[in-house]
């Protein structure tokens, strides 16, 4: 008690245990795979039109899953997705 009095933040150890395990392992789950997929193609260069085309869809639909994976990242560009992506570990040096 004399701590949190302080002002200090105190979890329990398995509270803090699980919250480091997010941490350390990306949330796959915050995109979907098609997210994923589309994200992984833009970041390889792929142009909207030519990831519908490798997916089998039209490019408005990329376009849609874009938007998707900007509001769930919380950037406004596919330049800012790739790099969040990055970041966040949903992407590796290889596209995926």
């Amino acid at each position: 008690m004399i701590r949190t009095a302080a002002g200090e933040t105190v979890l329990a150890p398995s509270v803090a245990s699980r919250l480091i395990g997010r941490v350390r392992v990306p949330d796959q789950s915050l995109l979907s795979p098609r997210e994923l997929e589309i994200l992984a193609l833009v970041a390889d260069g792929a142009t909207n039109r030519a990831a519908g085309s490798r997916l089998h869809l039209s490019e408005a639909t990329v376009k849609t899953h874009l938007l998707s994976i900007y509001a769930k990242l919380g950037v406004g560009d596919q330049a800012a997705a790739v790099a969040e992506g990055f970041r966040r570990g949903l992407l590796d040096a290889s596209g995926r």
